[in-house]
């Protein structure tokens, strides 16, 4: 099989047919709107086809979506790298159709592309680690099962933020390990890891923090031993990240800004704490604030409007992102508390709530799908969802990495490959950022898709260990095989 087709060939050829067949192929699989579509759709002049039903929205979702043929008044408030694959895509559309629609599969297709190239990378690194034909094979399968999996790709079909941050996080892991692989220091795959993680970290601002930490990967680069004249891109890219990344925190839209003020202490700080007022001291405002605790910024029936001026003056001016990190970090309990319930919530691939088919599909309303689906499955059902087992894989993965350093140090490999270790730990540290960064920044609010990028992480984690176990595993037996004696 492998003249015909190496295994990263054969990986892409899988996804291309489950993915391409749910994605593109009636009935289409993607995920309905909860209401955020708007943030990047109408910058982007699209809006909802007038003739959707509303109910439909959270049940059904639609491909096609209407192009603004007049004047736009909110165009521009949204500054999100989303819009670079959307305007992308509508080019695409235009070629093809040329009409005033916009056919939401064009924007799927250029996900699937980048999320193709990161398999077909991620599955020529791991088929590395072993030596046996079919082992390669399977190591290929269970890439495409794992990052493949329906609850993945099928935010391609879709409005939301993870449809551009999934597949370019991934092209970026997937970019430094082929980096790490090669003899010669290759400056492509430094460029693409640097244009894969702005648009990624420019695709939510959530994840704008995530320039500091590529920052450190790509000036950890400087450690090695490599021509100066090849040390010097690195740190110039990771500059520029570190500077993308402020730039795109600051250009926050204000609404989401003020949404995500209000939930940091009514759906954070407040949440876990016995004595709320008490908590109002500590942060400087008056104790009868209290009675926020728990509420959220769309309640029908406020205590007091979110956007009242009392709040302006003496609520907001109170706080800070600065101060309630710092408060986190004076108090030792809430900070455990919070990392225990966002572990808790990091195994969630699928949204629950959302729909995956259109409403001609004759589906019911709200109906998700099984296509292909076995990873999310497993996650949901049969993984135990606590922050003693997140514990417990970290540090298996911790003991994995110092066994495979040993290695490498005996071995005397290439120092380059120990970079596939600092890759891992800064996989590690986006998983572990965003559950803080989730509290921090908006509490408990949709705190399992906003830990998206955590759930992705910790299978990226997973998988290159999983790889690497099963390579130890079948030396071993091979070896074992070869010193024993036959018998007469």
């Amino acid at each position: 099989m492998d003249r015909m087709i190496k295994p990263a060939v054969f990986a892409i050829l899988i996804l291309i047919l489950t993915s391409g067949y749910a994605l593109f192929i009636p009935p289409l699989i993607g995920l309905a709107d909860n209401g955020d579509f708007e943030r990047i759709m109408v910058p982007n002049d699209l809006n909802h086809e007038q003739q959707r039903d509303i109910n439909d929205y959270f049940g059904y979702f639609n491909h096609d979506y209407e192009r603004l043929q007049y004047y736009n008044d909110v165009k521009g408030n949204v500054k999100s790298t989303h819009s670079i694959i959307i305007k992308a895509a509508m080019g695409l559309d235009h070629l093809f159709s040329n009409d005033t629609k916009f056919d939401i599969r064009f924007a799927a297709a250029i996900s699937l592309a980048v999320l193709a190239l990161s398999i077909y990378w991620l599955v020529e690194t791991v088929e590395k680690m072993v030596d046996g034909k079919m082992l390669k094979y399977f190591l290929a399968l269970i890439t495409v099962v794992i990052f493949g999996d329906i609850g993945y790709t099928s935010y391609f079909n879709s409005f939301f933020g993870e449809a551009a941050s999934y597949p370019f996080f991934l092209l970026s892991i997937a970019a430094l390990l082929k980096f790490s692989l090669d003899r010669e220091i290759k400056k492509r795959y430094l460029f693409i890891y640097f244009i894969a993680t702005f648009i990624f970290m420019g695709s939510k601002n959530q994840f704008a923090p995530n320039g500091i930490l590529a920052f450190g990967l790509l000036a950890s680069i400087i450690f090695f031993k490599i021509p100066n004249k090849k040390k010097v891109l690195p740190f110039i890219l990771g500059i520029l990240l570190i500077g993308s990344s402020l730039v795109m925190y600051f250009v926050i839209d204000n609404t989401i800004y003020s949404i995500n003020k209000y939930h940091m202490i009514t759906r954070g700080v407040m949440l876990f704490e016995p004595d709320v007022q008490e908590v109002t001291k500590e942060l400087g405002f008056d104790e009868q604030f209290a009675l926020l605790s728990e509420t959220i910024y769309f309640d029908k029936t406020p205590i007091i409007h979110p956007d009242d001026e009392i709040l302006q003056e003496k609520f907001y001016s109170n706080y800070n992102l600065i101060s309630v990190t710092f408060y986190y970090l004076t108090h030792p309990d809430a900070f455990y508390k919070i990392m225990e319930f966002g572990w808790k919530n990091s195994y969630t691939i699928r949204p629950e709530v959302l729909g995956n088919y259109e409403r001609d599909s004759e589906r019911a309303y709200g109906e998700r799908t099984n296509f292909f689906a076995l990873w999310s499955y497993l996650k949901e059902n049969h993984i135990p969802h606590s922050s003693n087992f997140a514990y417990f894989f970290l540090l298996i993965c911790l003991a994995l990495s110092i066994n495979r350093i040993i290695e490498f140090r005996n071995k005397g490999m290439l120092q380059t490959e120990y970079y596939h270790e600092i890759v891992m730990v800064y996989v590690f540290l986006t998983a572990f950022s965003q559950v803080l960064i989730s509290f921090i920044g908006a509490g408990d609010t949709d705190l399992k898709k906003h830990l998206f990028m955590t759930t992705v992480s910790m299978d990226i984690l997973f998988y290159y260990n999983f790889a690497y176990i099963i390579s130890k595993v079948f030396k071993r037996k091979t070896k074992i095989a070869n010193t024993t004696p036959a018998v007469l």
